[in-house]
């Protein structure tokens, strides 16, 4: 299929329509056009989506994604950026865990491998290029998945905090905390012993009950100074003959954003006309209702009622009056009200409306005040990332225009209507939805048979009907047992809504799960409204008009590279240095090469892995080490503090996933990790004085420790490993062989945590003293007891140095024209082990996968269908089968199917 060069047809366009047409407004909208191709050259807008294998997981889980970065809005494989960024980031918005992949052709994959004791509840994926750094966050890739503890003592716990004005002066914080035991249901009049906590001291305490919907209520004053705020609050829970279960919820508290969006279509309110405007409720937190109803005032008297949908999405219509002001009162289902006002009412001007609703075109009507209807010349553009579908022009010389777009030759996604006068200026700007069906692809996925037993082989034959090409389509494949998890509504993200509706909408707030392949009535005006509430970006067009377009400060990556400049002690460059660079795992490898005449160097085209060190080394042209190197450093993506929460639900089909659960457990206690790597929630303090801990994952508070010590005091040690420097440093252990021992337990070696991963005592020998920002030694009961049998034996743990814990001693100090650098390499990707019963010696242990099959390199022809196998496994149920992807002409395609597998 080929895509019609549209910048062509559009100039043809324009030289047949209109009447009257001035010479200088056509040179003035082919300008306009120019800058808009001139735009869309230069700033092409790469879009990323990620297909999962889910979105509800369990701690020990392996999260198994596949990418596609798109350009454009045909979604053709980008070859913009080579490379990517995949983060997992906690509630706290803390990344926990980096991917950094290669792109291949617009393709790329990886994984997640979440630790046995991750504290349970909402974490988000965030996928992004270096290239889209240039734009707007709300434009990057973000996904919520919900993740259960195995260890939470069959207890699910929801939080939320939030702030508001009490008074003008007071605020109060409003926390809620809702328990829900493995099947959905809400735990009812229990008593729980709870603790509020700040930097590792009670500030306070109680004992209180759930109530009758199984909600923990608090309510504590607003302290705007971080060490003052409770930071922790842990739940001690009576759960009878289990004992006490013992919870850590990070408190994370969040400024009331209950609100409401309202958008007059266009931008404006013109009086004397009817005029539309879109509502959009904005939720405080998970599981709050978004209905509302609410009523258009002027002067304390109702002119109309409407109420928002399921998805908090609502509009009305109304003739505004020159001489009155309006404002909208929305009340909310706890009784909460709140009041905004609309717009000026503009006496003089023009409105636009816009109806795509239609199946066949675009109506676009603009309407004048009598003052503007001056036989002007009006353009409009229909337009995306400055690439322009639809341009043409007609004359302002009656009350009303109107435009009529035909549909069929728009690519499928968000468009923008704009209607710009004769100096080009923005008249009025609305989003619209389309759906071509030229751009979807349909998929089929066949199975051998229709039931299936546990352990049994299945095949699945996959292809596409394009009956009109033979193009190449990029797929993957999950295969998942979903009565082990819950149904979660709006949780899961598809290709469709990602790249053509997500992708290009701006607003921060969560878009509402809307249906957007297989539309009917209801959700064609769920769309449109959606469209009608999006904010106008009226800048944007006033650099077009002008030819300005805003600075790339992020280049698109192409390859790994290690570049800097060598200055000498008056930091003046240096030419003709040599500089060497040397890295010794996995191999050894040493490179060099020579400054040029700015004291700049660079290796390119390198290939190396995580936790790869360099060693850097700069000489001067006579050989002398006198000088210093400065390394190229990419800053870290900050991360936006919008609540990007996800939605989670507990229903009943979580029971069967956490039934699941303890059976996994039991085996993990008995058997030991099924991994070593261990991830837990972090919580950030600050502290009255400098603390070296501040950002370490220990859950009795960064610091509260029987000993600290700090990554200064480590590097006067000038040892390689910190196995060496900790030995004979650390009270109440000993070291045998490197292998740290707690004097009060030597028959098993402590714990050791990096970072909040879990690993083994043996990985004190393969980590950089260098890098360390604190080793805290926990020996005691009173502060190994949260960590249960984990804690058994003492735990070391150690936090690395963030980007706002500098290294108050550098090596360059030191060892002049020598410095180390350890850059985020490759991360290796992992293969999905899927069993061979028919090849397996020993099948005896339990198989109860939930993701039952994962392929990420499907590729699909016209002509040659692809075909995968797996085998069922142990637990019957139905298995939901989905295929996504796209083909290299940018058509997107998805399938799901389900199979069901009984018990042999």
């Amino acid at each position: 299929m080929k895509r019609p060069s549209y910048f062509l047809l559009i100039m043809v366009f324009i030289s047949l329509t209109g009447y009257a047409q001035k010479h200088d407004t056509t040179d003035a909208l082919q300008r306009t056009l120019k800058h808009l191709e001139t735009f869309q050259q230069k700033h092409p807008q790469e879009r990323v989506y990620l297909q999962t294998d889910r979105a509800y997981y369990e701690a020990g889980d392996d999260i198994w994604f596949k990418a596609y970065v798109t350009v454009s809005q045909f979604n053709l494989l980008s070859a913009i950026s080579k490379i990517m960024y995949v983060e997992l980031l906690n509630d706290q918005q803390e990344v926990v865990q980096s991917r950094r992949l290669p792109v291949i052709s617009g393709l790329s994959m990886g994984d997640f491998k979440l630790p046995e004791t991750l504290v349970e509840g909402q974490y988000h994926i965030r996928a992004y290029t270096n290239w889209m750094r240039n734009f707007d966050e709300g434009l990057f890739f973000h996904q919520a998945i919900t993740v259960n503890n195995k260890n939470s003592g069959g207890i699910i716990s929801r939080s939320n905090f939030i702030y508001k004005n009490t008074t003008e002066k007071d605020k109060q914080v409003y926390g809620t905390v809702q328990l829900l035991d493995f099947k959905g249901r809400m735990i009812l009049n229990r008593q729980v012993a709870f603790e509020l906590k700040n930097n590792g001291k009670t500030i306070a305490k109680q004992q209180v009950a759930t109530d009758e919907l199984g909600r923990l209520r608090f309510q504590f004053p607003y302290e705007s100074r971080k060490k003052d705020q409770p930071d922790l609050l842990i739940l001690h829970i009576d759960h009878g003959n289990q004992g006490t279960i013992v919870k850590n919820i990070p408190v994370i508290i969040r400024p009331d954003k209950r609100s409401i969006h309202l958008q007059a279509e266009a931008g404006t309110l013109l009086a004397g006309i009817q005029n539309r405007v879109g509502v959009q409720v904005i939720r405080n937190f998970i599981d709050e209702k978004q209905e509302v109803q609410g009523q258009l005032e002027s002067n304390g008297q109702v002119i109309t009622k409407f109420k928002s949908d399921a998805a908090g999405l609502g509009s009305f219509d109304f003739i505004p009056e020159s001489d009155k002001a309006y404002s909208v009162l929305v009340y909310f289902a706890d009784g909460d009200t709140i009041r905004m006002p609309l717009p000026d009412v503009q006496t003089e001007g023009f409105h636009l409306a816009v109806n795509n609703l239609m199946e066949q075109g675009i109506v676009a009507q603009l309407t004048a005040s009598q003052s503007h209807i001056k036989n002007q010349q009006i353009a409009c553009i229909i337009q995306s990332q400055g690439m322009v579908f639809y341009a043409a022009k007609q004359s302002m010389s009656k009350p009303a225009i109107t435009f009529n777009i035909p549909k069929k030759d728009l690519p499928s996604g968000i468009l923008e209507v704009a209607l710009l006068d004769e100096q080009m200026d923005l008249i009025g700007s609305r989003k619209i939805f389309i759906l071509n069906p030229r751009d979807t692809l349909i998929l089929q996925a066949r199975p051998n048979q229709t039931s299936y037993g546990t352990r049994e082989k299945i095949t699945l034959e996959i292809k596409g009907l394009m009956p009109d090409t033979t193009d190449i389509g990029a797929f993957s494949a999950s295969v998942v047992n979903i009565d082990k998890i819950p149904q979660i509504p709006k949780a899961d993200k598809n290709i469709f809504s990602t790249l053509w509706l997500q992708a290009n909408t701006y607003n921060t707030f969560d878009q509402p799960p809307i249906n957007i392949v297989h539309q009917n009535k209801q959700t064609q005006q769920q769309i449109d409204v959606l469209m009608l509430t999006q904010s106008i970006n009226r800048s944007f067009w006033k650099n077009v008009k002008e030819g300005k377009f805003p600075e790339i400060a992020y280049t698109p990556e192409k390859e790994l590279r290690i570049s800097g400049i060598v200055t000498n002690k008056q930091d003046e460059p240096v030419a003709n240095a040599k500089v060497t660079i040397a890295s010794f795992k996995p191999t050894a490898t040493v490179l060099d090469t020579v400054t040029d005449s700015a004291g700049r160097f660079n290796f390119d085209k390198l290939l190396f892995y995580d936790q790869t060190d360099f060693l850097v080394q700069a000489r001067d042209a006579k050989g002398k080490k006198n000088v210093k190197v400065k390394l190229d450093e990419v800053p870290s993506q900050a991360i936006s503090q919008e609540d990007r929460e996800g939605e989670v639900k507990v229903t009943a089909k979580e029971g069967a996933s956490n039934q699941n659960s303890e059976k996994s457990l039991d085996e993990v206690q008995q058997y030991g990790f099924s991994g070593k790597s261990i991830v837990l929630e972090e919580v950030e303090v600050n502290a009255k004085k400098e603390n070296p801990a501040k950002h370490s994952s220990n859950l009795n508070g960064p610091g509260n420790a029987d000993q600290v010590i700090s990554g200064d005091e480590l590097y006067f040690n000038g040892c390689p490993t910190l196995d060496i420097c900790l030995q004979g440093r650390l009270v109440g252990v000993r070291f045998v062989n490197g292998i740290p021992y707690s004097t009060r337990s030597m028959n098993r070696p402590m714990q050791i945590i990096l970072d909040g991963m879990y690993m083994d005592a043996s990985a004190l020998n393969i980590i950089n003293p260098f890098d360390v920002a604190s080793v805290e030694v926990l020996r005691t009961v009173g502060n190994t007891a949260i960590y249960g049998m984990w804690g058994s034996n003492g735990v070391l743990v150690i936090t690395t140095r963030r980007g706002d814990q500098p290294r108050r001693f550098g090596p360059e100090l030191y060892a002049p024209g020598l410095t180390t650098f350890s850059p985020q390499g490759f991360y290796e990707i992992r293969n999905f082990e899927s069993p061979d019963y028919e090849a397996a010696a020993d099948t005896t242990g339990s198989d109860r996968r939930t993701t039952v099959y994962w392929q990420p390199g499907i590729v699909v022809q016209k002509e040659h269908p692809a075909s995968i196998s797996f085998y069922t496994a142990d637990e019957p149920g139905i298995y939901r089968i989905e295929i996504e992807g796209l083909d290299v002409n940018g058509r997107l395609g998805k399938s799901t199917s389900y199979i069901r597998v009984e018990k042999k």
